[in-house]
């Protein structure tokens, strides 16, 4: 059975501005969920912040292959794949940076095994002793903040599929 991930709008923003001449280039994340070595889990405020952000104006004049178009697909293509949590709770918070609770909460609602993440303060709490990340370990024991490249790397070890 697939393990479950939350994945942060960044991740999403990566897929979007992948170069549109270029399809057959896919990133490993969505490969896996494509694959279904994963299962994403998504929610109102996960989509919201991803459609939120995607849509930006300035960052689509910056990057000419996040279009309107691009982003409808990128939505559509998660949505098809996801597993959708209609009520999450909201059980933790990240004492100065609150703006990613929604995600935290809901990979401890969907039990997610992996919150995929860019963002370095997010994955310092993999393995620090603060109080906000020993409560997290409390709420979510099996969850593994990571990085793209070292969730393909860890699924690359598990699953017979080519992942890259």
């Amino acid at each position: 059975m697939s393990q479950r991930a939350v994945y942060d709008t960044m991740v999403f923003f990566q897929w979007a501005t992948l170069p549109a001449n270029e399809p057959q280039r896919i990133h490993g994340t969505l490969r896996a969920i494509v694959n279904r070595d994963i299962r994403l889990c998504m929610s109102r405020a996960s989509l919201d912040e991803v459609r939120r952000v995607l849509s930006d104006d300035e960052l689509q004049r910056d990057y000419p292959s996040l279009t309107a178009e691009r982003v409808a697909v990128i939505l559509d293509r998660a949505l098809e794949y996801a597993d959708w949590f209609e009520d999450v709770p909201e059980v933790f918070s990240l004492s100065g940076h609150t703006k990613d609770d929604h995600l935290f909460n809901l990979a401890i609602e969907s039990k997610s095994r992996y919150f995929v993440t860019f963002e370095h303060r997010l994955l310092a709490l993999q393995d620090s002793q603060t109080a906000d990340a020993r409560r997290l370990r409390r709420l979510a024991p099996t969850l593994r903040i990571v990085n793209p490249p070292l969730l393909v790397q860890e699924l690359k070890g598990r699953t017979p599929r080519s992942i890259q």
